[in-house]
């Protein structure tokens, strides 16, 4: 990890911004699944659990890319290990 960042977040952070900086301002559940390491089932739970923030919009949800961002760079390295990992080896 870069000594530039004051936090592991703000790292990962910055390594998805640019990752994801193709990625569309406004995504369905869909896109965001198709955009990222979750499925869209896990979408689903996390917008309905208000976990990964949204709007509702005609009946549907809709998503930031900075929402998902944050979201990401928040739980990237999850103690379960059974979520997923932002950036290469440390080796």
């Amino acid at each position: 990890m870069n000594e530039e960042f004051d936090t592991r977040s703000e790292y990962y952070r910055q390594q998805l911004e640019h990752l994801l900086r193709k990625c569309p301002d406004i995504l369905t559940p869909a896109k965001a699944a198709r955009w990222s390491p979750l499925g869209k089932n896990r979408i689903y739970e996390l917008l309905k659990s208000g976990e990964l923030r949204s709007f509702k919009y005609q009946g549907g949800y809709i998503i930031s890319r900075a929402d998902l961002i944050d979201y990401l760079a928040e739980h990237c390295e999850d103690s379960s290990g059974s979520r997923f990992k932002a950036g290469g080896s440390d080796d």
